[in-house]
């Protein structure tokens, strides 16, 4: 029997020529209409939307209104501009290590809550960013509480600079290049902040995105690398003395617990 086509080209030793890419244009472009919306913290109307991913409207509309429908996006009815909301971030929170991560820690953070009354949240690293996957609420009536979804770049957060001091190189030099990319300029001084982190431990300073709050995180551990921050955005309360020192112990003892259990249960 004769070998033809493709299986005598393998039984020669060739490889076969690759598929052609097959195409989804109705997918690619809900997919564009969300990157777009994903880097645009105001939306975009209508027309903004069709023309920054060079569509007509007329292209797009239904798509629009497919995705306001499923809650991927929602739409001001007082400015009709359309936003990203949480859901992809949500879903993607359902894969068995965040789900397992955010399970384990949970306790430990109410219980450091309940202890200092202070809140706590929990952040892991993505890409040129921190995404917060859990928090901690605090009995108190006042306080600063970080919302889960909330996301910031890594050199803007403590708990940014906290993964960036504690992940893996491999981790690391993923996150820099990102970072290179999204500030084009990367501080001088940053290589020897992070190496005094590491050494510290924790990160204590002044928050880089509000007046008058301090950034305290320390990293939750697996084989000896960051995979997230435990932190506590501390102003000082009149009827809670509790120093920003004190703090910190805690929340490093409270971290490593959780690294602890994470371990048991790999």
């Amino acid at each position: 029997m004769a070998i033809t086509g493709a299986r005598k080209r393998v039984a020669r030793g060739k490889t076969p020529a690759a598929p052609a890419r097959y195409s989804a244009p109705a997918l690619e472009k809900g997919l564009d209409i969300l990157e777009f919306l994903a880097e645009h913290a105001d939306g975009g109307t209508l027309a903004d939307i069709a023309s920054g991913i060079a569509r007509t409207k007329g292209e797009i509309f239904r798509m629009l209104a497919a995705l306001e429908a499923r809650r991927y996006i929602a739409r001001d009815t007082a400015d009709e501009r359309y936003r990203i909301t949480d859901k992809l971030f949500r879903l993607g929170l359902r894969q068995p290590k965040y789900r397992a991560l955010v399970e384990t820690a949970s306790p430990f953070m109410d219980a450091f809550a309940d202890a200092t009354r202070y809140p706590c949240h929990l952040a892991i690293p993505t890409g040129d960013q921190i995404a917060v996957i859990a928090r901690a609420e605090s009995n108190e009536l006042v306080g600063i509480a970080v919302k889960v979804g909330y996301r910031q770049s890594l050199l803007d957060t403590g708990s940014g600079m906290c993964l960036l001091a504690f992940m893996s190189g491999e981790d690391s030099a993923r996150a820099f290049g990102l970072l290179r990319v999204a500030r084009r300029k990367i501080p001088d001084a940053l290589k020897n902040e992070l190496a005094r982190i590491a050494k510290s431990g924790a990160v204590i300073e002044p928050s880089r995105i509000m007046e008058g709050v301090w950034d305290i995180s320390c990293p939750v551990l697996h084989d000896g690398k960051a995979i997230a921050a435990l932190t506590v955005p501390y102003v000082k309360l009149k009827n809670n003395t509790t120093s920003r020192e004190t703090i910190a112990k805690r929340l490093a003892d409270t971290a490593a617990r959780i690294s602890v259990a994470l371990g048991k249960e790999a």
